[in-house]
């Protein structure tokens, strides 16, 4: 949209009005859709192959796979990369194979969690409004929505994003050496009641998610203490 206004600023004051309401956002869905089309076809393949790669490892040794799939789902967090682990994971269930989703759930939970526990160890090292998104940060992970950690990894995603990959591989590690079983595509916390092993489940991911926090919150307090 700023690329659209310094472009189009030329015209005259006359048409400010039609740029707002037809020529900006006519144009922007126009260029961002072509966008997509554009790498629509690598992705496509970039994706088949990490889906590929998956599969081919999913009965190696639990520590790899969990490494693996944990990285992959806190990497981008909803992007790509985690959504080719969790897409790898929906179509083994649908083969019967309850394992491998045991594993991607634990690692897409454990980033939210991570950033509540972080606000709750970090304390005033973090502003309120981040104390606020942590604390709401709880209920999401709890339900299996990986994004509300993006915010925090935003802000410093070379220092946060690998803390939060280490814990996802953790709790996805220790769901696979627990053979912990999730029938269910989605739903975090929710589906307790149909996971096997269900206590071991939700203990790989506290503690997944509680190495990320406490290293989260000792980085921060590190960096607010140098400001």
């Amino acid at each position: 949209m700023v690329g659209l206004a310094r472009l189009l600023k030329g015209l005259p004051k006359q048409l400010d009005g039609l740029k707002a309401i037809f020529l900006f956002p006519v144009l922007g869905i126009f260029i961002a859709g072509f966008a997509m089309w554009f790498l629509s076809a690598p992705m496509e393949s970039i994706n088949k192959g990490m889906m590929s790669f998956l599969t081919s490892v999913q009965d190696s040794n639990p520590i790899l796979l969990g490494l693996i799939v944990g990285c992959m789902s806190a990497f981008d967090m909803g992007g790509p990369v985690n959504k080719a682990a969790y897409v790898t994971g929906t179509a083994l269930l649908a083969q019967g194979d309850y394992f491998f989703m045991a594993g991607v759930s634990a690692a897409c939970i454990a980033p939210p969690l991570a950033t509540g526990f972080a606000v709750m160890f970090g304390g005033k090292a973090y502003s309120n409004s981040e104390r606020s998104a942590g604390y709401v940060n709880f209920l999401l992970g709890s339900t299996h929505i990986t994004e509300g950690a993006i915010p925090f990894a935003a802000k410093k995603p070379l220092k946060v994003i690998p803390i939060l990959m280490l814990g996802s591989s953790i709790a996805a590690i220790l769901t696979y050496v627990f053979k912990v079983q999730v029938p269910a595509p989605h739903g975090g916390f929710i589906v307790l009641p149909i996971v096997t092993h269900a206590f071991l489940w939700v203990l790989a991911i506290v503690i997944g998610s509680l190495v990320s926090g406490l290293l989260m919150a000792a980085d921060q307090k590190k960096d607010s203490c140098k400001r």
